[in-house]
């Protein structure tokens, strides 16, 4: 069949596939989701040969149940454990073991990738060694929820305060020798462990390049716990990036930059009674008091 993997034997004359792109797909507890996730990715139009290698990071609900229902149905899934430890580095360095292609594309569990994802990343690593691209907020959020940050798309490529480019951890590739030569994902720092690994890529000369087609299609969490504890995380993950900076002497974000959002918050509460307006104020406010927490943890101020 067109697109599915061939077959080589080794010099031991073990037969092994031959791959051009492997998907790592790392997964903790996403039985919800992760069904949709595989699906698209199943059935993407690509004429080279790829594999879609999930690690099961330790979950506790019907993910991996899931997994093989559908590996069952498409060869090209295959279901790792990566057990030692409960993190997503962790799961991703699991992932690449097992992967047999040079060329890597990344992406989560609980979104979905548009037609085409496959063949854009595969096609960017021919001429870059590292690429990114666009999350879409449309398809998976309802209306409200979606225009809660003020946007409906990102960009392609992002970027750290302006001061350096930056790839979604949610949809990127990579060639191999890139982790080779920098290292892999540094275990502890999610959810920043993407904006971390983009700061290497940029201080050892390696450009991230965006590509327009690359879409995935972006699912924002809808509880109003869920998303402050997500805010607060990221909030704090970024000082612990601009600590980075700081240590190596390089120009790092301002350290009252986030005024106007404190502001924002104090204008704003009115509107909480909305289901946009509350969706908005409390993903501030988590990053906001993240960054208060941040810049007493990692003793770097970032207000």
């Amino acid at each position: 069949m067109r697109g599915q993997p061939t077959r080589r034997p080794s010099l031991k004359g073990v037969t092994v596939l031959q791959v051009e792109i492997s998907v790592i797909l790392p997964a903790h507890n996403e039985a919800v989701h992760i069904g949709e996730q595989l699906d698209a990715l199943a059935t993407q139009n690509f004429d080279g040969t790829w594999e879609i290698i999930v690690v099961d990071n330790n979950s506790t609900d019907a993910t991996a149940d899931i997994v093989r229902s559908h590996s069952n149905r498409h060869p090209r899934i295959h279901l790792v454990t990566a057990q030692e430890r409960s993190d997503k580095s962790y799961a991703v360095e699991v992932g690449i073991a097992s992967a047999q292609a040079t060329n890597l594309a990344f992406c989560d569990a609980d979104d979905v990738v548009a037609p085409g994802w496959v063949a854009s990343i595969a096609l960017g690593l021919i001429d870059h060694e590292v690429v990114t691209g666009p999350n879409d907020l449309r398809k998976l959020n309802p209306k409200w929820l979606a225009v809660s940050r003020g946007r409906s798309a990102q960009d392609a490529v992002g970027t750290f305060h302006g001061l350096f480019p930056c790839l979604r951890g949610s949809n990127y590739g990579l060639r191999r020798d890139v982790f080779e030569r920098i290292g892999y994902l540094r275990p502890g720092f999610y959810p920043v462990e993407d904006l971390e690994f983009s700061y290497r890529c940029w201080t050892n000369g390696i450009d991230i390049v965006g590509l327009p087609d690359a879409i995935v299609h972006y699912r924002y969490r809808q509880a109003a716990g869920d998303l402050w504890r997500q805010g607060f995380k990221y909030g704090a993950g970024r000082v612990r990036i601009a600590r980075l900076l700081r240590d190596e002497g390089r120009p790092r974000p301002p350290r009252f930059g986030g005024w106007k959002s404190w502001v924002m918050l104090v204008v704003t509460l009115p509107k909480v009674v909305t289901k946009t307006g509350g969706a908005r104020w409390l993903w501030i406010a988590g990053n906001r008091f993240g960054q208060v927490a941040g810049s007493i943890r990692y003793r770097t101020l970032m207000l």
